[in-house]
């Protein structure tokens, strides 16, 4: 319990892992096809890019800031696997034809301006839990957001 107080109060977003009916949807949602670059930012233990890599057979990348759970990522994919311990903000997303993010509420207009606002025509963005204020959805399950570029 401390340390995952230490972590919020350091990175100002706590680690909530999605259940796994969460990412069934955001999974079906995305539709992922082979091949495709499935970009997760904040890739925590590396549990999404791992289904994207193994069942859709998806190229991956993650960007993750927190070192213990950025170490999780790169054991659970493999060492060589591009999980980049960096700031999520800083990521180019411009060649991703997913970007998976699961943000909280207070980020979603920040993902918007600096994620979303970098996409390219028909990528595939894809949110837990939380909305962008300005862009309309184009499905919604469960509280599971697409939106298509």
């Amino acid at each position: 319990m401390f340390l995952a107080c230490l972590m919020v109060a350091w990175l100002r977003v706590p680690p909530v892992p999605s259940r796994k009916q969460e990412l069934d949807i955001a999974f079906d949602l995305a539709g992922i096809k082979p091949k495709e670059l499935v970009i997760d930012l904040g890739a925590g233990d590396g549990r999404v890019l791992q289904i994207a890599r193994d069942k859709y057979l998806a190229r991956i990348m993650g960007w993750e800031i927190n070192p213990p759970i950025w170490l999780l990522a790169k054991l659970r994919l493999g060492i060589n696997t591009d999980v980049r311990m960096a700031d999520l903000w800083k990521a180019d997303v411009s060649d991703a034809d997913v970007v998976v993010v699961f943000l909280m509420a207070n980020l979603m207009d920040r993902a918007e301006r600096q994620i979303w606002a970098k996409m390219k025509p028909g990528a595939r963005l894809v949110s837990n839990a939380f909305r962008m204020p300005n862009v309309v959805p184009t499905e919604e399950i469960e509280g599971v957001y697409l939106y298509i570029k």
